[in-house]
């Protein structure tokens, strides 16, 4: 295992693009098979995000859990006391009413967890909704990573101003945060190069067909599992780790998202259970910070 010292950055984009691809993919796969993945059913609960600010507007993405819920991450409302966030999803879109970060998130404290906000929408959105994994079987499961970031490829990094289309890939969660130092409630994936094996930090070197990597403005996304058939909401996108010493996406960098079992009693506490969600743990609740949209 590589044990440089690693560098972590945030995946918010602090002004507004119009290309067309998101997510970083293998320099030897054909950017159309990512689109079409993407565009499969049962991913249609990714949300793009865009956060009007003072200073400009933030690209972000997040997930429809209720009808009127979007779970994304609390770093993309750092600074914004009054944020005025709009939520696309497809040809629907939806206005935030409020913003409610977790407790325990600590501006710029990327490894310390914790990084969730959820999302009440002045009107329920009629689009479908994903259900939350409670489980705790994530480690060595088939991750589907789907955002709206920028794009690029493991040999170049993210490209700036590339941000627009939905695209989504595969990954395996290797560890937990743990593993890294880290808080243990953060699932983390590492970006394997087919060409060279000493990229792979964790768990097999060899890439899956759409190996994925998450790039900025992939914030809030959404990392999917599979059980029994049945597709699950078990992570939110929170920041790339690397061990070069520049998170910029390439092979050998790492995905972190939030685990989201761990905070499925907050969720819930906030709202409703959404269809097809099971609590097996119920942990300490403690008070929200909410922020009004404007």
């Amino acid at each position: 295992m590589n044990t440089t010292k690693a560098t972590s950055i945030a995946l918010l984009l602090t002004t507004a693009a119009t290309a067309t691809h998101a997510g970083i993919r293998r320099h030897d796969r054909d950017d159309a098979l990512y689109q079409a993945l993407a565009a499969e059913s049962q991913f249609d609960p990714t949300a793009r995000l865009q956060i009007n600010t003072s200073n400009g507007a933030r690209t972000c993405s997040g997930t429809l859990i209720a009808e009127n819920w979007i779970l994304t991450a609390a770093h993309c409302f750092d600074g914004v006391d009054n944020p005025n966030a709009v939520a696309l999803l497809g040809t629907n879109f939806g206005i935030a009413e409020e913003v409610i970060i977790h407790p325990s998130w600590s501006e710029g404290q990327f490894t310390a967890g914790g990084d969730l906000a959820l999302i009440r929408l002045s009107a329920p959105i009629d689009a479908p909704t994903a259900n939350l994994y409670t489980g705790s079987s994530e480690l060595g499961a088939l991750g589907y990573g789907v955002g709206y970031g920028a794009t690029g490829t493991g040999n170049t990094g993210d490209i700036p101003n590339t941000l627009g289309t939905k695209r989504a890939g595969t990954n395996f969660i290797d560890v937990l945060g743990s593993d890294r130092g880290f808080d243990e409630s953060i699932l983390i994936t590492d970006f394997d190069n087919p060409l060279r094996e000493s990229d792979s930090t964790y768990g097999s070197a060899i890439p899956t067909d759409l190996e994925y990597q998450v790039a900025p403005g992939d914030s809030g996304g959404s990392l999917f599992i599979m059980e029994n058939g049945q597709f699950y909401l078990a992570g939110v996108t929170s920041f790339i780790n690397s061990i070069d010493g520049d998170p910029d996406g390439d092979y050998g960098d790492m995905s972190a998202y939030t685990r989201v079992s761990d905070y499925s009693a907050w969720i819930n506490s906030i709202i409703p259970a959404p269809s097809g969600m099971m609590i097996v743990g119920v942990g300490m609740i403690t008070a929200s910070r909410r922020r009004r949209s404007c």
